[in-house]
């Protein structure tokens, strides 16, 4: 409940850059988590970092949103909402649970996770078909 919280990805600069002129404007302590994948670590390839950004938020892995004094104020809806297999394939850290036995309990244990931040965070945008 600290007077702001918010979370933010490199794919959409225009939304980190309104949390940071907010988090400006906010007396008290202050904290925003900001998703950029990282291509050396987690073992993908450069030009996909603003691709995996955008799919960790469309799966709800990472869910993006704007807190004041503990209240959610905002979220960046998903459109499109994605299996988290999207967000996993890509990154040779995630590649033992795709091998030749995929590990899919895991993979079903992130899929709730993510299915939990949707609803949690009232994520889902209604107007999608």
């Amino acid at each position: 409940e600290i007077p702001y919280v918010a979370t933010a990805t490199v794919a959409d600069l225009r939304d980190l850059e309104a949390k940071v002129r907010r988090a400006m404007e906010i007396r008290g302590a202050r904290y925003i988590h900001i998703l950029v994948p990282c291509p050396l670590g987690w073992g993908s390839q450069s030009n996909e970092t603003i691709k995996l950004a955008r799919l960790a938020k469309e799966t709800g892995v990472f869910p993006v949103f704007e807190a004041e004094h503990g209240e959610i104020r905002s979220v960046l809806p998903i459109r499109h909402p994605l299996p988290v297999e999207e967000y996993l394939k890509p990154q040779k850290r995630y590649a033992h649970l795709f091998g030749k036995q995929p590990h899919v309990d895991v993979i079903a244990k992130l899929q709730a996770l993510a299915d939990r931040n949707i609803k949690r965070y009232g994520l889902l945008d209604t107007g999608a078909q």
